[in-house]
């Protein structure tokens, strides 16, 4: 099976981390009542959460390090693409430096928390996509149908893998 790549931002891993956790969780209140027990109130899902560590290797190990690092220096919320799950808006809230980078291998670790009320639906525009979006990261992050922004969208050869500086029309 052919999983996509993580990405965050303008981030994108040439090859997945190790190890990913996606924690999912709901916020619980339980009430004393007098006389009674108590009861138990669920007030809806906590923000995702996703842990996981990971090796850069190879020659350019340290640049990858670098851009990651730079992704983090930037703040603020962006996409974030795990493979097997829909994007949805993320702060990188943590990002580790594992030991020490030894000759062609660097080890990391991040936490990424999700953000709530993202980028609600803007129709009429024009993106500029990044190496490795899809057309289903924006049918999704503008909730429009897939075959409503593919049809708007015709000239892109490969609704799965758009080149970086391709133009997106949001319908």
């Amino acid at each position: 099976m052919n999983l996509m790549t993580m990405g965050f931002g303008g981030f994108t891993w040439q090859v997945n981390p190790t190890a990913l956790k996606l924690e999912l969780g709901r916020n619980l209140r339980e009430t004393a009542l007098p006389f009674a027990g108590s009861r138990l109130e669920d007030l809806g899902q906590k923000k995702r959460r996703v842990r996981g560590e990971g090796y850069f290797t190879g020659a350019d190990c340290l640049e990858r390090w670098q851009a990651l690092s730079a992704a983090f220096a930037q703040g603020g919320a962006g996409y974030l693409q795990l493979p097997g799950q829909a994007p949805f808006l993320a702060v990188m809230e943590e990002l580790k430096l594992l030991g020490e980078p030894g000759e062609d291998v660097v080890h990391y670790s991040f936490v990424f928390t999700e953000e709530k009320g993202g980028e609600g639906y803007q129709g009429g525009r024009v993106h500029k996509a990044a190496a490795g979006e899809s057309l289903w990261d924006y049918a999704w992050r503008y909730r429009v149908p897939i075959e409503e922004l593919h049809g708007a969208n015709l000239h892109i050869r490969d609704i799965a893998c758009l080149e970086q500086g391709e133009e997106v029309r949001i319908p």
